[in-house]
């Protein structure tokens, strides 16, 4: 799958060149999971996987039956080869991925972090002294943007409706009732600087850290974006710390990766806690140089900034671990489903019943890969699901939560998509939400990651196997819990959506 051509010589984080000099993703792509499948040595599966995944011919239309069962194998192998396998596939991807300036080809992606070549940033700080810290978490109601915002009971009584529609996990439902009864919830952000990867991402918690007063370092491209960012934390408390050139605010994660990372080290060395979060989101093959930017800036802090915690969200459109009661959840489900659906699915093969894949170890996998979203996307999420595996056994303290589908912009933006994500709706517990919603909610799991001693965030807690490091607090909007695969119900999402307006399903909604 060959890439756009660039308009103008690139600098930053490009994609390597072949032969003839084109630029082109699925030998980077194919590359990386046979690396990571080298891991398992002694399995006959993974070296028939890499033979398949060699001699594909077609990797743009065929790549999720690769990319799952490299999952499944990857849940069923032991801890210390699961964890061999993200270092392996980290590793082949940033030294895969090339630095280039106005074009040239300098060195690797990975080479890159060590060099100082570019101007440094400095730091221009913006203490905000509008209004006081709120002292009670605030979620947007997911009634609407003229609805109230949830706190307190009637946050908790929202959180178990999701749960109990099946929209979110049971975990995520108590992380939010102890965060909607946490009395002073601002100091929960005390003693931390929260560098935003992405700041201006639709999903990320810039806005209800700002709410709390927290310390936010804003990593975001120069523009509109960035300004409005800005001018909103003017009415809030938080204090912001910006990478400036020339008097300027804003960095570009594909160009500055090397003095972003010095940047961020450079913040203060006190008692603050740096907390990476990762978020930013670009289209088709800049959100693979994107993530390729975030993991070298996550592995050189983490390691030059011990006791650093890192944040993600996780994308539920991957192969990945789900829970035993989701399995059976959708079982029930879909012996109950309406008698239509059979009729459609014995006529046009759609209504498949959600399928979830048994690794050795007895590890369900459930696959939410979408061939709409592309291999690209799967690869850059899963690189990020293997940093948050790795990151944790080596010591960090990692937030890794699945996040639901939401109208973001980048969503919305697609006629197509808009419609599919209405008419998801019509298959329980599948919900889309607001953005602001989905912002709020994440950012409250978040919280309770950081400061709760049960989190699977913290190293302390070990899991039994890395990947089920992404099973608690998972707000995946139904998709583990909904009767149908994903992929079999998009055609009727897209029709149904078609002639409904935005709406929420009544029954998620708390009483």
């Amino acid at each position: 799958m060959s890439t756009p051509k660039p308009a103008t010589p690139q600098t930053g984080i490009t994609w390597p060149l072949d032969a003839k000099g084109r630029a082109s993703s699925t030998p980077v792509n194919k590359s990386v999971w046979t690396t990571a499948l080298t891991a398992f040595k002694s399995s006959n599966n993974a070296k028939q996987l890499i033979s398949k995944i060699d001699n594909e011919k077609n990797w743009r239309a065929n790549y999720m039956k690769y990319v799952n069962e490299f999952v499944v194998l990857q849940a069923g192998a032991s801890p210390e080869e699961c964890l061999d396998s993200c270092r392996l596939g980290l590793q082949k991807l940033n030294s895969t991925m090339t630095w280039s300036v106005n074009g040239e080809v300098k060195s690797s992606a990975l080479d890159a972090m060590s060099s100082s070549s570019s101007t440094p940033f400095v730091t221009e700080i913006k203490a905000n002294s509008g209004s006081s810290p709120f002292s009670s978490f605030t979620l947007k109601s997911p009634l609407g943007s003229e609805a109230e915002t949830l706190s307190g009971e009637l946050l908790k009584a929202q959180g178990e409706a999701w749960a109990t529609y099946g929209c979110i996990e049971p975990s995520a439902s108590a992380a939010l009732t102890h965060i909607s009864a946490t009395i002073s919830v601002n100091k929960l952000v005390e003693n931390k600087v929260f560098v935003l990867l992405g700041a201006t991402s639709s999903l990320g918690p810039f806005k209800s850290l700002a709410k709390l007063g927290a310390t936010i370092a804003c990593v975001a491209r120069k523009g509109k974006k960035m300004e409005k960012l800005i001018k909103d934390a003017e009415a809030s408390s938080a204090t912001l710390l910006l990478p400036t050139r020339e008097g300027v605010p804003g960095a570009d994660l594909l160009v500055d990766a090397p003095a972003l990372a010095d940047w961020i080290l450079s913040l203060p060395k006190g008692s603050e806690q740096i907390v990476l979060g990762c978020y930013a989101y670009l289209d088709g093959e800049k959100h693979v140089r994107a993530s390729v930017a975030m993991d070298l800036i996550a592995e050189k802090v983490c390691a030059q900034r011990k006791g650093s915690a890192l944040a993600y969200l996780v994308s539920p459109a991957t192969s990945h671990a789900a829970p035993e009661d989701a399995v059976l959840d959708v079982t029930q489900r879909y012996m109950n489903t309406p008698t239509w659906h059979g009729l459609f699915r014995a006529g046009f093969g759609t209504f498949a019943k959600n399928t979830f894949y048994n690794a050795d170890n007895d590890i369900k996998i459930f696959n939410g890969l979408s061939n709409f979203q592309g291999p690209n996307y799967a690869l850059a999420k899963t690189s990020q699901q293997w940093r948050a595996m790795l990151a944790k056994a080596e010591g960090a303290v990692v937030s890794a939560n699945h996040a639901p589908a939401a109208r973001t912009e980048s969503m919305v933006g697609y006629a197509t998509i808009a419609a599919a994500l209405e008419g998801m709706q019509s298959f329980p517990p599948l919900v889309a939400f607001d953005p602001d919603t989905a912002s709020d909610m994440m950012a409250a799991i978040l919280l309770w990651d950081l400061t709760s001693s049960t989190s699977a965030a913290l190293p302390s807690n070990k899991d039994a196997h890395p990947t089920l490091l992404l099973i608690q607090n998972a707000c995946h909007g139904g998709m583990w819990r909904c009767a149908y695969d994903m992929e079999s119900v998009n055609t009727p999402s897209f029709l149904f959506g078609r002639f409904t307006s935005s709406y929420t399903p009544t029954d998620s909604l708390a009483k």
